[in-house]
């Protein structure tokens, strides 16, 4: 252990003299801010120029330790120019993110046809926060600053916070028989939820905390696939059988816990293109479209002819 640990820092003193000695040169020579975080180093000159000494830094590790370093946190990739002097920091990512967006943009359309949907308002609200979500890991993976970072990383954190307050909303006919009947117990759930979304956002506004936040993003899920297994279970018990909307709901829980175990897969990535967080984006591209069919099948409602079905009703 303690040779390893001397490796490893060898490693990130010689990554950190070679490169950031790199960098010196860069700030010299475009005027670059001393800040990593900035957008000076997301476009232009100061962007290829920082670039150049990554891959020159690579080449230095392959050489004398026969491995790839990280920087700031992140795997290199190969960038793809733009024009005015724009780039594509992360392809495959990008390209993800964006087939994500289309996906809940479908989704949200079939939420607006479903005049009679139960809880519509609330849906069609986590459907726009999925907007912004999307929106928001495109522009970070186009360009990677503290800004689009903020944006990603709140995007994100709201999104699944959403996620946990819909299934609580949902499934709440299901929680009823443990709180006898009260539905009180279940509106304070509901603040409680808001209570600790606001205090997270203060929180990480104050410090941004990498950890927390995605040890708190953890938690939530957590809970949320648990509101929805409980859900299945209550149904199975009361009608005896598994329906076809708790098939998909199964369906969904299982691929979205996969696609989440992608992230464990922390590897070099793929051509400089592909790498875990890519593939978990590729993985969660068809939930939306899931969630759309779901709901369609589960409240009755066909939105194509405008058919009425009773086949799913859970009372």
């Amino acid at each position: 252990m303690g040779a390893k640990w001397v490796l490893l820092r060898v490693i990130k003193i010689f990554r950190s003299f070679w490169y950031q000695g790199c960098t010196q040169k860069c700030i010299s020579k475009f005027n670059c801010t001393k800040s990593f975080g900035t957008f000076s180093w997301v476009h232009g000159d100061c962007f290829w120029c920082r670039y150049d000494c990554m891959w020159e830094t690579i080449e230095q590790f392959e050489r004398q330790f026969g491995m790839v370093p990280q920087f700031h946190g992140k795997w290199p990739f190969a960038a793809i120019p733009l024009p005015l002097g724009f780039v594509i920091q992360e392809p495959a990512s990008v390209v993800f993110s964006l087939l994500n967006l289309y996906t809940v943009y479908k989704m949200l359309k079939r939420f607006l046809k479903m005049s009679e949907l139960l809880m519509k308002t609330t849906w069609i609200s986590y459907a726009c926060v999925g907007l912004f979500a999307w929106i928001s890991s495109s522009v970070f993976h186009l360009s990677d600053c503290d800004l689009t970072e903020s944006m990603d990383y709140f995007g994100a954190y709201t999104f699944v916070a959403g996620g946990l307050y819909v299934s609580l909303v949902f499934t709440s006919r299901a929680l009823l028989p443990y709180f006898g009947g009260r539905t009180r117990i279940l509106t304070v759930l509901k603040i409680l939820c808001g209570v600790f979304y606001l205090k997270h956002i203060r929180d990480m506004t104050v410090h941004f905390d990498y950890g927390y936040n995605m040890l708190t993003c953890i938690v939530y899920t957590i809970i949320t696939c648990a509101l929805y297994i409980h859900y299945i279970w209550f149904r199975y018990r009361r009608l005896g059988k598994l329906e076809e909307s708790d098939i998909l709901l199964i369906r969904i829980i299982i691929w979205a816990n996969l696609s989440a175990a992608l992230e464990i897969l922390d590897f070099i990535p793929v051509f400089w293109i592909f790498d875990s967080h890519s593939l978990f984006h590729m993985a969660t591209i068809p939930i939306p479209i899931w969630w759309a069919e779901f709901l369609d099948i589960t409240h009755g409602y066909d939105t194509n002819d405008r058919k009425k079905y009773n086949v799913l009703k859970i009372a």
